[in-house]
């Protein structure tokens, strides 16, 4: 699935991408406040500057991917999931 895909389907509603592969996708600033990402594989994928405000991150596979600026209010996840690394340049994660 390809950033423009993803931008399209969540700008109709669409808010489930359990499981999706985005590895190495580039979605810098894009809002995906409240996407359910539970198992997705997110590895290396550019985050940047997005919000995943109420996003669900459980069981996604985040190696190498890069949250710096992102919104992370109220994300979804198993204790200790994220690594403080991927956190520590986050705007706001609570």
């Amino acid at each position: 699935m390809d950033a423009n895909e993803v931008l399209r389907r969540y700008a109709d509603g669409e808010r489930n991408f359990r499981q999706a592969d985005w590895r190495g996708i580039s979605l810098v600033k894009a809002n995906l406040s409240g996407v359910d990402l539970t198992g997705a594989h997110l590895s290396n994928a550019d985050l940047r500057n997005s919000d995943l405000s109420g996003a669900n991150l459980n069981w996604a596979g985040l190696k190498g991917a890069n949250f710096s600026g992102a919104n992370l209010r109220d994300v979804k996840m198993p204790n200790g999931a994220m690594h403080n690394d991927l956190l520590e340049s986050a705007n706001d994660f609570s």
